[in-house]
């Protein structure tokens, strides 16, 4: 390409920027679809994102060892742009089909976590792979086509990043917030799909302004990379310029520079982990908030990126830079603990009128902005100091060097969630990840000879600012909690996925729990009402059940209330086995269910489980979080229920919890609609407050089956003491089904593809 061919070069960057979003709207619209056959456990969803990044780095990796021999890069670029969106558009559909397989693979799998685990990372492979390998693969193709000057490769492929970034940044916010709202899942992916198009187009476009470079100078850039000629064997110093000089740097610290960036990679998703899992805490837990978080860290990353392109179309890398970014990040990732942590002393929400998006992207841009942007301007830096600014190996350099970060990345991301935050907690893993980047700058200083003399003690200074910010950090619970009265705390644990927090008021007879910062399990007396009701209608309902599914097992309240009727076999399922082990801290409340040998726990996803289960239920009971949480949402899809039908046995009941408080009222009548289009013999309860329940049989409820149970429970001394009498049990019914019928209405119901329930203040009566 002419090196002073304005137009194609912004072309370029337009380009890269649209492909930047469609990544993406794949990555959360992909991760939203495999929810259907993985579930939403943390292990679940590790590994849809684990098969998405070992595409990416495969696809860096190898493409770039390739591209530097092409003649015609572009035309190589288009070609990719043309199989994502190919691939992409297949993969509802492949993801339709594995969720047809899956249940009974996944049953013929050893029993375990960790072979289930396995098992889903090889399904995800199979289907995200290719894609993800031909996403990979543009980065190192457009460095080629883009950095065509020598002396200002850093600077081209910083850019290159910027514009990509800050589309991926777009796309994300754009996904979770519009698209998936308005247009749905698959057609979200289909959009993105015709984006891909729409590049590749433009790219074929664009050959015609950008002649193909020699086929001799690209065979000889090809031979050096692969010789290593012109490699850091040589250190000899050129200007930086317009000429394609080396920059002078030597073996060692090229590959120094090259493994630290992968260990970046690696503390870069670690604090991913833990800011998401400290902003959650602060956040509405509802199906923008990742997508608003991920949306700030990206354009931290995108401008950040631009910030160190400014400073390289101005100065030369060196090590020295890597090496400052490096304990600036460490020094400022504890400083940003401390903002966590005095966020709830702010009040910020009472100004935004309560957890709208305008609060939450508040707060991330707050925390996780500062630090986002040194993380940018790491790659710039590493993409001159890896390819020395030569042009020749620009694809083969930034595709190494790109791979190496993303497997990082990958061990970052898992290694921080499954292993370092339960043994170490997010406040230390923190701490950890800081003290990795002091160590990785201390050691680029020692390599920079050339460096200032009074770089020499910044390690060391660093080292000191961050022992003290870390010294006067909050040691409560809960870093950064609404809830600080540790005197009443009883239980605390930090887990892969949830932190679980139970305070106690002895005085007042009240225990609570907060999960990642959100109450649950109050032991009010509306609640309790509530608790008491999901455990005792079903068996009164069913008398003589052999079984029972119980999905989201809390601290076993509903379950312990259910246990008291002689049922011989009850599952109960939940996300976080710290609220189970939290469960023996109601022991009085939840009837020492923990210690009944009919109880069988089972730490998984609910709708993962109910797909995966063989033998039909006579009872199944649903008390997932409200409908609008990011974890819960895919409990009140019409497949959902069909789902729950199939695993209802002929004679059974289901009942499940639907909040009135937080929902607005037209989703409130759809979720209803939804239930009823597949259980059309269903009756509206209300224990009052913000409680109601929906409860189906396959059989109308008459007013002989409605005597049944209220003679049931008036000969049951404990539902007698949790319920009251039988007239006030019969108060608990809302609508009955002509009612319920006119009420709903005629409407849509909730599909997999559509589900997007947005938090509200106003509730229906």
């Amino acid at each position: 390409m002419r090196p002073n061919s304005r137009a194609p070069r912004s072309g370029l960057l337009l380009l890269f920027f649209l492909s930047g979003i469609s990544g993406l709207i794949y990555q959360i619209a992909w991760v939203r679809q495999s929810i259907f056959t993985f579930g939403v456990s943390i292990y679940a969803y590790s590994t849809v994102i684990g098969a998405y990044m070992i595409g990416l780095a495969l696809g860096s990796y190898l493409m770039g060892r390739r591209i530097d021999a092409h003649a015609r890069p572009l035309r190589t670029y288009a070609a990719l742009e043309v199989g994502i969106a190919a691939l992409a558009a297949l993969s509802p559909f492949l993801l339709g089909a594995l969720h047809t397989i899956y249940p009974g693979l996944s049953n013929a799998l050893p029993a375990g976590g960790f072979w289930l685990t396995l098992g889903r990372l090889a399904f995800s492979l199979a289907v995200l792979t290719p894609t993800t390998f031909l996403i990979g693969a543009t980065l190192p193709v457009m460095s080629r086509i883009y950095a065509t000057h020598g002396g200002r490769v850093g600077s081209d492929v910083g850019r290159l990043y910027l514009v990509n970034t800050a589309g991926a940044a777009l796309g994300c916010v754009l996904t979770g917030l519009v698209f998936l709202r308005y247009l749905g899942a698959r057609e979200t992916i289909f959009l993105g799909a015709a984006i891909n198009l729409f590049v590749a187009g433009g790219a074929l476009a664009l050959t015609r302004l950008a002649p193909a470079r020699r086929a001799g100078d690209a065979a000889s850039g090809a031979r050096g990379a692969a010789s290593g000629t012109g490699d850091a064997a040589t250190d000899s110093a050129v200007a930086v310029g317009p000429s394609d000089a080396a920059l002078p740097i030597s073996a060692g610290a090229l590959r120094y520079v090259a493994v630290a960036y992968g260990i970046s990679g690696f503390i870069a998703l670690g604090y991913e982990v833990v800011w998401a899992r400290i902003l959650y805490i602060h956040s509405s837990h509802a199906a923008y908030s990742f997508s608003l978080m991920l949306t700030v860290f990206l354009a931290g990353l995108a401008l950040g990126g631009a910030g160190g392109s400014w400073v390289l179309r101005r100065k030369r890398a060196t090590v020295r830079h890597f090496g400052a970014i490096q304990l600036a990040l460490g020094l400022l990732a504890v400083l940003i603990l401390h903002a966590f942590a005095r966020l709830p002393a702010l009040h910020l929400e009472d100004w935004f009128g309560g957890y709208t998006v305008a609060y939450e992207f508040l707060i991330a841009f707050v925390t996780l902005f500062p630090p986002t942007l040194l993380l940018g301007a790491l790659f710039p830096v590493v993409g001159s100091l890896y390819t020395r600014e030569r042009t020749q190996v620009v694809g083969l350099r930034i595709g190494r060097v790109n791979a190496f970060n993303t497997v990082g990345a990958i061990a970052g991301s898992l290694g921080a969630g499954f292993v370092l935050v339960p043994l170490l907690g997010l406040r230390n893993t923190t701490v950890a990840l800081a003290v990795l980047n002091l160590a990785l700058g201390a050691v680029a200083l020692r390599f920079d000879r050339g460096g200032r003399r009074a770089l020499r003690f910044a390690p060391a200074g660093a080292m000191v600012a961050t022992l003290l910010a870390v010294a006067i950090l909050p040691t409560g619970f809960y870093l950064g909690s609404y809830y600080t009265e540790t005197d009443r705390l009883i239980f605390y644990k930090e887990g892969v996925e949830t932190t679980v927090a139970v305070l106690e008021v002895p005085e007042d007879n009240f225990k609570i729990s907060f999960v990642n910062g959100r109450d649950e399990v109050p032991t009010d007396r509306a609640s309790m009402s509530a608790f008491r009701l999901l455990g005792h209608l079903p068996p009164l309902l069913r008398p003589g059940a052999r079984n029972a599914l119980v999905l989201s097992f809390g601290n076993g309240i509903a379950t312990g209330t259910m246990n008291t009727h002689d049922i011989p076999v009850i599952d109960a399922v939940d996300l976080s086995p710290e609220m189970m082990e939290a469960a023996a801290v109601y022991s009085e409340e939840n009837y020492d269910v923990l210690d009944s040998d009919r109880l069988r726990l089972h730490v998984e996803d609910g709708r993962n489980f109910l797909l995966r289960a063989e033998e039909p239920y006579d009872i199944i009971s649903v008390d997932a979080t409200h409908p609008a949480n990011a974890s819960s949402w895919a409990l009140f899809t019409s497949e959902f229920y069909q789902l729950v039908e199939s695993r209802l046995a002929e004679d059974g009941v289901f009942m499940q919890w639907i909040p009135i408080h937080g929902v607005r009222e037209d989703d409130y009548r759809d979720i209803l609609r939804t239930v009823w289009d597949i259980f059309p013999n269903m009756v509206l309860w209300s224990t009052g407050s913000t409680h109601s329940y929906v409860v189906a049989t396959r059989e109308p409820m008459s007013s002989v089956v409605m005597q049944s149970v209220l003679t049931r429970a008036a000969a049951n001394p404990i539902v007698a003491r949790d319920l009251g009498p039988p007239e006030t049990i019969a108060g608990y019914v809302a609508m009955a089904e002509a009612d319920l019928t006119d009420y709903i209405g005629r409407g849509p119901v909730i599909t997999d593809n559509d589900a997007f329930f947005m938090p509200s203040r106003p509730a229906p009566e």
